[in-house]
């Protein structure tokens, strides 16, 4: 039994380093050898060191490692060492692979091409953050400003909004930074960033899934995913026939991400609930993002 648990959370750790690994190193791939040579920037944490680098003769990773430290403190001091946990390993690992990218110059499209570039620093970027996110992992930048902003300031509006004002700020600073055009391009690869991570999260086809939860903070998780979701929530009485007690158990239909958004609340709330995902085929109805029941093909 002992050897059973050491081996699982030896697989564990070396899956969270996969992970941890693979995700800095496509965002760092995206950064240091695709949009800087191509003289373009980003939304969000990489925008925000690409504008100060660009200023000031700052070498970029170091002065990312700087702002990451800054999010780290930010939300360590404000919201808690759970959340903590979530991005510090990102934050140490990004600058880590970035400075010794810098170390071999590299460029993997010509600086004439940057509609390309912006393509692909979108489709490289949204690797990372979807690959990081699949187990909860997040690089410390935007939402992890934008989580402080909803839960400490602006609790009345979605993180999403939040994020989305944050990240259109950075763009459009960078407009006078350095011109319309990057400004532009920078739109280009926040769309494809965002793409990408979906196509991560949820797969091509929009895959739906179905939460089924057992918990002791039932209501606290309803609110959660009626507020902060916007989703659905259907909830009905089960019986254990172990312990023969009634308890309530909570049904939610919504995509992969989400079901990571549902695993990360519980993970903070309630690590003992009971909790099954099964993938559907098909959804029909009226709720966001289900299939209509009066269309053709809706498989």
């Amino acid at each position: 039994m002992m050897e059973e648990k050491k081996n699982n959370r030896a697989k564990k750790l070396l899956r969270s380093f996969l992970v941890v690994f693979a995700s800095a190193f496509f965002g760092s791939f995206a950064q240091i050898y695709i949009m800087i040579p191509a003289g373009l920037t980003s939304g969000g944490l990489p925008g925000i060191t690409r504008m100060v680098t660009h200023i000031l003769p700052l070498n970029y990773s170091l002065t990312y490692y700087v702002f990451g430290m800054c999010v780290v403190l930010l939300v360590f001091f404000t919201m808690g060492w759970a959340d903590v946990r979530k991005i510090i390993a990102l934050s140490i690992a990004y600058p880590l692979i970035m400075y010794v990218m810098e170390k071999f110059p590299f460029a993997l499209v010509s600086s004439k091409d940057r509609m390309l570039a912006a393509i692909l620093v979108g489709v490289f970027y949204g690797l990372a953050t979807g690959i990081g996110y699949i187990d909860g992992y997040s690089s410390g930048g935007t939402d992890s400003i934008a989580r402080v902003i909803k839960f400490k300031v602006l609790k009345h509006i979605p993180i999403s909004n939040i994020m989305l004002v944050l990240d259109g700020s950075v763009i459009v600073l960078s407009a006078f930074v350095f011109d319309r055009t990057v400004a532009l391009y920078a739109l280009i690869t926040v769309f494809i960033t965002s793409k990408t991570t979906e196509a991560v999260l949820l797969g091509i086809n929009g895959t739906k899934v179905e939460v089924s939860v057992i918990t002791k903070e039932t209501q606290a998780l309803v609110d959660y995913v009626m507020n902060e979701m916007k989703r659905g929530v259907t909830s009905y009485s089960s019986v254990g026939e172990y312990t023969k007690k009634e308890r309530r158990t909570v049904q939610i239909i919504c995509s992969p991400r989400e079901s990571l958004d549902i695993k990360n609340f519980l993970a903070e709330h309630d690590e003992n609930a009971f909790v099954t995902v099964t993938r559907l085929s098909s959804v029909w109805g009226t709720g966001r993002g289900f299939s209509n029941i009066h269309d053709v093909d809706n498989n």
